[in-house]
């Protein structure tokens, strides 16, 4: 890899139980308010529609891997005020 060249990461986030879409786009807010740090939902995957289930089905957040600690910690603990969620990094 060229020196200086930028690597970027994509993660995708996912809440058991759901979040509502309300809370996805709240939630998108808070974190993009991070320095070099985006987001974007993603639709619900399900064919069968849930009237109390959420129309999201996550969201993808995107950073450079030079991302520092310290925005780390604070994504963290922003993804943990919304409750418990998972993560699986895709690139």
């Amino acid at each position: 890899m060229p020196s200086g060249e930028l690597v970027i990461n994509r993660c995708k986030i996912v809440y058991n139980p759901d979040i509502t879409l309300a809370m996805y786009r709240e939630l998108a807010s808070h974190i993009e308010q991070i320095v070099d740090v985006s987001s974007e939902l993603f639709w619900q995957e399900s064919t069968e529609f849930s009237y109390l289930g959420s129309q999201i089905g996550g969201m993808w957040l995107v950073y450079p891997q030079s991302l520092t600690t310290q925005s780390q910690i604070l994504i963290k603990d922003i993804l943990n005020h919304y409750g418990d969620w998972t993560s699986d990094p895709k690139e």
